[in-house]
């Protein structure tokens, strides 16, 4: 028997309406890049020694750092500060006179040891809030 015109239209519409189905929602917008935080600010800590071949090794203790431009200066003892660098990928390293120093800062902490070859001092901080 063949198929009525309106069968026939209304099989066409049925087929149609399957390929004219509704796109895909488009995907969420992606959030906005959050910007890295600054790492300067004030740091504390202690340090532990090493290290120790000579009686005038510097003392370990109570560490404080100011980070600014992501560098600061190490107190080594009374009279000598050790510059270092905190590189874009938390990489740090500095020196002064024979004195290196070498770490990784992580989030809000920076830890790293700082030795003369004969004195070595390994700190850990912690930016204040």
């Amino acid at each position: 028997m063949p198929m009525t015109r309106a069968a026939a239209f209304a099989a066409l519409c049925a087929v149609l309406s399957g390929c004219a189905a509704k796109p895909p929602a488009p995907p969420p917008p992606q959030p906005a890049p959050r910007l890295p935080e600054s790492i300067d600010g004030e740091y504390r800590g202690t340090s532990t020694r090493f290290q120790a071949l000579s009686r005038g090794c510097p003392h370990p203790g109570l560490v404080t750092l100011q980070v600014a431009g992501n560098a600061f200066q190490y107190k080594w003892d009374r009279d000598t500060f050790v510059d270092a660098i905190i590189a874009p990928d938390g990489t740090v390293t500095g020196g002064a006179e024979s004195i290196t120093l070498v770490g990784r800062q992580s989030g809000s902490k920076i830890e790293g040891d700082v030795t003369n070859g004969a004195c070595g001092l390994h700190f850990t901080v912690a930016k204040r809030p």
